[in-house]
């Protein structure tokens, strides 16, 4: 029975950046705050800074503002100056931020299936927190190891 895993492995097999392809998205997606950003863009279409702020619950100002810097940077938000004083900005989703719709749809759908979000697992928040920190330590199930040499 062939699965979309075997498909996908067919297609790339000779593709010798597939690996850095997959890295460069773990990068983008797996940063703890940029896809919680994309998904409030893509149901709310626009929102200004203090909107996002608002509605991401646990997220610092500064975070909020390096992440969208990130994002708009990487060509997946528009940022909009409304006025000039007060400084008012809104954000939306580029054309390429629309694209990855389909991937967050499926990143929620995979998620509220497989994880338990009721819960807090240690393993997988410090998980994360090593992808934003090169030098953190990752704790697995059978005890701690360290995440040296991460790349961003």
């Amino acid at each position: 029975m062939a699965t979309n895993c075997t498909t996908h492995a067919r297609r790339y097999a000779t593709d010798s950046s597939a690996q850095e392809t997959l890295i460069e998205m773990a990068s983008l997606i797996g940063h703890k705050w940029h896809p919680v950003i994309l998904h409030q863009l893509c149901v709310n279409d626009e929102q200004g800074f203090s909107e996002l702020h608002e509605t991401i619950d646990g997220v610092s100002n500064k975070m909020l503002s390096d992440s969208l810097s990130t994002l708009e940077a990487r060509g997946l938000v528009d940022r909009a100056v409304v006025s000039d004083k007060p400084v008012r900005v809104r954000y939306s989703l580029t054309e390429d931020g629309h694209e990855l719709e389909s991937l967050l749809a499926e990143m929620l759908d995979w998620g509220t299936t497989h994880l338990d979000t009721q819960s807090n697992h240690q393993p997988t928040s410090t998980v994360v927190s090593a992808v934003e920190s090169p030098t953190a330590t990752a704790t697995v199930a059978s005890g701690s190891q360290s995440e040296e040499g991460l790349d961003q």
